[in-house]
């Protein structure tokens, strides 16, 4: 890898040392030959990363390297102790274990890499090549499975093949290698003097593993020869005594056959054999004579002359190396004994080969080349790169003690749970016909004697003398380790577990959430930044900025002013960051200096989110609304999460009732900063304009309320908009009480308004009206303050006084107002010319068009007006409530009243809109259906207690209903609340008249007519007042009155019918029962009327249809009316029970209605019940004093007592003088005298 690469990635670390790249600096290492540092890079990495295997593999791939495999392996072991039902760890170190032909020890590994993923192909094939391998079949043929390292380029394959061919030389006689090895066991008795001249080469590793250890040792070069003649026979010696003796490759089971290819060394050199023990007989105590134990097939030809030498010394081919190997395995049964005692001994550097062999034994002849394996060097992988291990110094002989088995409370192994693989059945049956019986035996009773003795020269040594070494410098490296681990976690502790520009990229992200709060905790990570790096201009520039935005925002301390000022005299913090500085020294100026540094901030060029951001709030502040725009345009684009451009942008759309603008604004503000106080205020008053999501804007408020970090200039808006969600959700009390706190404050005016509205919401207005004349008081000029106590006017009921204090050029806003009291009076002219002023760029406001339309409906032009209603109310994306009321009153008027309900309905749904509630009430009794009218007339009256309207509605449902004291209650009440008012005058005469209480009916009534001269209603009654009072004179004059005002009223047909009748003239009174019924189909005066003409005629069929008629009555006294008639149809007809009851019921419904109680009289009196009879009557003319047919009822009754027959006669007169025309007064006439002779008496 290049250097450049390399020093990238220590950059990297450094920055982080909790990064992962840790991992492709040690490949890169690796790749170069720096082991040591590797081993370095990978020891830090892996305490950040203790579940790396790729750390661990790569760790134990550099410490192979430096010739240290038992460390290796135990980073092995920890690699797949890290999740063992991974196949991940188990792939890496079986391709190591290939790589280095280490079949014995890969076979079980790859057997659980194959058991964890049995899909794997490629897992399997591995498995079944190292098995043929093992069995000697043909080394494995692979690519590196986990593709931790590139593969090996054609150029790398050539340049190591030349490397192969020059490492080619003579190599020593392996049979002087086995005198040297037993030289080192101590016994001279078993050393011969060295033949042709063989000197030792390479070196034995000392034993770490039994497997790894000792089979990576195999692979050092070979002895070199002097001749042709001592390499045959020294040839066939050393590979007898390898074979036999079962030395640390054979006992691992992983010899791994050389390849043919791998250069010019024999074939002794490419097995491995001179690292093995040369097998020595206890017994004769001297060597074992040379044997001819060639390696190749039995019938091979022996090897004798020197001239054939050349062709022997080329490696014999791939199988029958392989099949040798193995039968010098089966031989000395390694397979089945633990590993032997090796003998480390103390070599000379090689000398240099002579150009020429020479046959003198003194002189050695070296060659220390060792042969290049083909398959671990061109196959690439994990260790595919290792290098040759370097020559060792000379050292002493050390006898290392024979492995032992690990018992169960030590260190597990890392293949103990995994078995050991056992040859093919079928090539070790093959190889047992290969061998030699006499060879095989000598070499088993050697081994066994050569391992008692070194088990007994092991047990000689101490513990301490063999570990003490070992154990001393383990415990000064975990010392040293735990104090560079507990500094380590000491210092990370300290910082937070962050790097410097973690710090500031935490401290920075804080600052724009721009909170109390987050300011705080900014300048917190701020300080931490100073103490790892005291000069880090950022830091500064950061620290300035962070006070300076608590300086503007929360409280304007001088401290913090002070503190950002000296941060940016810091060293190199101006020039580092222009942006900040520009911003600081904006927001912490004084008086003298404010005006030169937003002229230098809106002048500057710096691109910044934050620059453009404060520039944008400048213009806005100057009115410059376009240039503001493109300001935050331009600091959007640059940064899409800076709040204070957010909150700026919603403020803007806010004030231009751009509401759902304001709304996404401000939410994209709290997605950065959901805490951020502004952004949450604001949200709560867009949500409040537009009547959306109030329940999650009042529990979002009035947790704000809470917050000690609030700053105190929001306080007040907090708490404003905080009332004004409680009364929207209909908590009045709540919202009133938090309100009334304000109004001495900062925001007495705003207070005032929303003290007003929630005033309005209630119900209360005259609470209203005054809170609104106070905000007028602070302000008289304001155009909100006048609309809302034009509005709280308008609410009472006092349009004319709405167009007394409200000037006519008082802004579009109060000609609204104007425009509706005008309306509410009925002067259309007027209300257009005030209507006309609320026009801008030929558009109205919603309300206007609404009051247009019932302007152009009340002159007739109903068709267009709906017409304008229904485009306008479908083009609006959000239809409004007067709409939908305009558009219900003219459905109403053409009769259309399912379309009406529904539009009244939907309206009604806004808690705040009484006048829908009102609009509903009244046409469902218009319809004759007072119960359905009274839920909607009660919600009117407790939305707005003084609109009159509802309460003039409300109090004839109550009417209806039979409920006269709580319809009283109701006029009482409206009366009370607006006494200059002919509607609550007229409403509570009505009343007082159904209660049986003339005489202040007729005062009631009196009030309203002198209010309004012009309502025919109001004539109606005092002419049903006068009747009652006696005055029929007055009455008919009444009737007059209201018939000239409204000619098609059939109710007031009725009451002329009824005058007729009053006076006996029944053919009258059936025309004005007709023209009732004309005027008025539905109504039941009408009706019923017609039948009450007839009487006492009809009989029962008239009484069946007069029950019909009382069942649909929609007020109490049309159905007294009805009963009443049908009792005397019934009465009539003989039916005097069925009378009786009919009689009882109209006097049940209407107890003050004479009618009823004149029926009951008659009744009884064909009963017989005189006593009954005669207080009904009594009480018929004193409810009727102008109704001659009660006066003659009760005539004849008195006349039948004889003490009562002056009374009688008095009746009779009074009979004959109010109905002198009726058919009855002729019978009266002519009994008349008579009676008065008897009562002379």
């Amino acid at each position: 890898m290049a250097k450049s690469m390399v020093e990238r990635y220590e950059q990297l670390l450094r920055q982080d040392p909790t990064s992962s790249v840790f991992v492709e600096l040690a490949k890169a290492l690796l790749e170069k030959g720096d082991a040591a540092r590797a081993i370095e890079v990978c020891g830090q990495g892996i305490s950040h990363h203790p579940a790396s295997v790729v750390g661990r593999v790569l760790w134990g791939k550099a410490l192979i390297q430096q010739g240290r495999p038992a460390e290796a392996m135990d980073q092995f072991e920890q690699a797949i102790s890290i999740e063992k039902d991974n196949p991940y760890a188990y792939n890496l170190i079986g391709e190591v274990l290939l790589q280095h032909r280490l079949y014995r020890s890969a076979l079980p590994i790859l057997r659980k890499a194959l058991a964890l993923q049995p899909n794997d192909g490629r897992v399997k094939q591995w498995l079944e090549q190292t098995e043929q391998a093992f069995a000697g079949g043909p080394a494995p043929v692979f690519a590196n499975l986990m593709g931790l390292e590139k593969p090996s380029s054609d150029e790398d394959a050539s340049s190591e093949e030349a490397s192969k061919d020059e490492a080619s030389s003579p190599t020593v006689a392996p049979m002087a290698a086995a005198r040297l090895r037993a030289a080192a066991l101590g016994d001279a008795a078993k050393l011969k003097p060295a033949s042709a001249g063989a000197a030792p080469a390479g070196d034995a590793p000392v034993a770490a593993r039994a497997d790894v250890a000792s089979e990576a040792s195999a692979k050092d070069a070979g002895q070199g020869r002097t001749n042709a003649d001592a390499e045959g026979s020294a040839q066939a010696g050393s590979d007898v005594g390898a074979a036999e003796q079962g030395g640390p490759a054979v006992l691992s089971g992983d010899a791994a056959p050389r390849d043919g290819a791998d250069g010019g060394s024999d074939a002794s050199a490419s097995l491995g054999l001179l690292n093995r023990p040369v097998p020595v007989s206890s017994v004769l105590g001297a060597e074992l004579p040379s044997l001819d134990l060639g390696l190749g097939d039995e019938d091979a030809p022996p090897r004798g002359a020197a001239d054939e030498a050349a062709s022997e010394a080329q490696a014999p081919s791939e199988d029958s190396a392989n099949e040798q190997r193995a039968d010098a395995e089966q031989d000395s049964g390694a397979v089945a004994d633990p590993p032997t005692q090796q003998v480390s001994i103390a070599e000379e550097p090689a000398a240099a080969p002579e150009p020429e062999a020479s046959g003198d034994v003194d002189e050695p002849q070296a060659g220390a080349a060792p042969a290049e394996d083909a398959g671990a060097s061109g196959a690439g992988g994990l260790l595919g790169d290792l290098p040759p291990p370097a020559p060792a110094e000379p050292r002493p002989v050390v006898a290392s003690t024979p492995a032992t088995p690990r018992g169960s409370g030590g260190k597990r192994s890392l293949l103990e749970d995994i078995p050991d693989a056992v040859p093919a059945p079928a090539a070790t049956a093959a190889k047992a016909t290969a061998r030699k019986p006499d060879t095989e035996a000598l070499t088993a009773e050697y081994e066994k004697e050569l391992r008692a003795k070194l088990a007994r020269e092991a047990a000689k040594t101490s513990f301490i003398a063999r570990h003490g070494v070992k154990a001393a410098g383990a415990v000064v490296g975990v010392v040293v380790l735990a104090i560079v681990v507990f500094s380590f976690i000491n210092i990370r502790a300290r910082q937070g577990g962050q790097t410097l520009s973690e710090t500031l990229a935490r401290a920075e992200d804080l600052i724009i959430q721009d909170t109390g709060a987050s300011l705080d905790a900014a300048l917190a990570q701020l300080e931490k930044a100073r103490d790892m790096d005291e000069s880090s201009s950022r830091a500064w520039a950061l620290t300035a900025w962070a006070h300076a935005l608590r300086y503007a925002d929360h409280g304007q301390a001088s401290e913090d002013r002070r503190q950002a000022l000296e941060a940016l005299e810091r060293p190199g913090v101006k020039d580092a960051a222009p942006a900040q500085v520009l911003v600081t020294n904006v927001l912490v100026a004084d008086e003298r200096g404010r005006a030169l540094a937003r002229s230098a901030l809106l002048g500057s060029q710096q691109d910044s989110s934050e620059v453009h951001a404060l520039a944008g709030s400048l213009l806005l502040e100057a009115k410059e609304e376009k240039q503001a725009l493109e300001r935050f345009d331009r600091a959007l684009r640059t940064s899409g999460a800076n709040v204070r451009a957010l909150v700026a942008l919603g403020d803007y759309y806010k004030a231009s009732e751009d509401f759902p603008q304001a709304i996404e604004m401000y939410e994209r503000a709290r997605k950065k900063s959901p805490e951020h106080p502004s952004a949450r205020i604001g949200q709560a008053e867009a949500r409040l304009a537009l009547y959306q999501d109030l329940e999650a804007a009042l529990t979002d408020v009035a947790r704000l309320a809470e917050d000690p970090k609030l700053p105190s200039s929001l306080k007040a808006r907090q708490q404003l908009v905080h009332g004004e969600l409680l009364s929207a959700q209909g908590k009045h009390a709540e919202a009133r009480a938090l309100l009334s706190k304000g109004t001495q404050g900062p925001l007495a005016f705003e207070f005032q308004l929303a003290l007003g509205a929630a005033s309005r919401a209630a119900g209360t207005l005259d609470a209203a009206q005054a809170a609104y004349e106070a905000a007028l008081k602070l302000r008289p000029k304001s155009e909100e303050a006048r609309e809302g106590l034009g509005r709280a006017l308008l609410d009472r009921d006092r349009e004319r006084e709405v167009l007394t204090r409200l000037e006519a050029d008082g802004g579009r806003k109060v000609a609204l107002v104007r425009g509706a009291a005008y309306a509410r009076l009925g002067d259309w002219k007027k209300a257009r010319a005030e209507l006309a002023r609320t026009r801008v760029n030929d558009r109205y406001p919603p309300e206007a068009v609404s009051w247009l339309a019932l302007a152009d409906a009340a002159e007739g032009n109903g068709a267009q007006a709906r017409e304008l209603l229904e485009k306008a109310l479908h083009a609006a994306k959000r239809p409004r409530n007067d709409m939908r009321l305009a558009l219900g009153q003219l459905y109403w008027r053409e009769r259309a009243y399912d379309k009406a309900q529904a539009l009244f309905e939907e309206a009604q749904k806004d808690p705040r809109d009484y006048e829908a509630a009102c609009s509903l009430g009244r046409l469902m009794l218009s319809r004759g259906l007072p119960d359905m009218a009274l839920k909607p007339l009660t919600q009117a009256v407790e939305r707005n207690g003084a609109h009159g309207e509802a309460r003039d509605a409300l109090g004839r449902t109550l009417l209806a209903l039979g409920r006269t004291q709580d319809a009283l209650k109701q006029f009482e009440a409206w009366q009370l609340e607006n006494p200059g008012s002919a509607a609550a005058h007229k409403g509570f005469a009505l009343a007082l008249f159904h209660a049986g209480r003339r005489k202040d009916a007729e005062g009631a009534v009196q009030r309203s007519v002198k209010l309004a001269s012009d309502d025919a209603e109001a004539h109606k009654l005092r002419a049903a007042i006068l009747f009652g009072a006696g005055d029929a004179r007055g009455g008919f004059s009444a009737l007059e009155r209201a018939n000239k005002l409204d000619p098609k009223d059939a109710g007031t047909f009725c009451e002329i019918a009824l005058a007729f009748m009053r006076q006996g003239n029944s053919g009258n009174a059936e025309a004005a029962f007709a023209a009732a019924r004309r005027e008025g189909p539905d109504a039941t005066c009408g009706r019923v009327g017609e039948l009450y003409a007839q009487l006492p005629g009809g009989g029962r069929g008239a009484a069946r249809t007069l029950e019909d008629l009382a069942a649909r009555a929609p007020t109490v006294w049309d159905k007294a009316f009805a009963r009443a008639t049908m009792a005397r149809a019934l009465l009539g007809a003989g039916a005097v029970k069925d009378a009786r009851t009919a009689a009882d019921e109209a006097v049940r419904l209407a107890p003050f209605d004479g009618r009823a109680q004149l029926a009951l009289g008659m009744v009884a009196l064909r009963q017989k019940q005189e006593d009954v009879a005669r207080a009904a009557l009594e009480k018929a003319v004193e409810l009727e004093p102008a109704d001659g047919l009660a006066r003659l009822a009760l005539a004849d009754a008195l006349v039948r007592e004889p003490g009562a027959l002056p009374r009688a006669v008095e009746s009779y007169e009074a009979f004959l003088k109010l109905a002198g025309g009726s058919n009855e007064a002729a019978r009266v006439k002519k009994a008349l005298p008579s009676l008065k002779k008897k009562a002379a008496r």
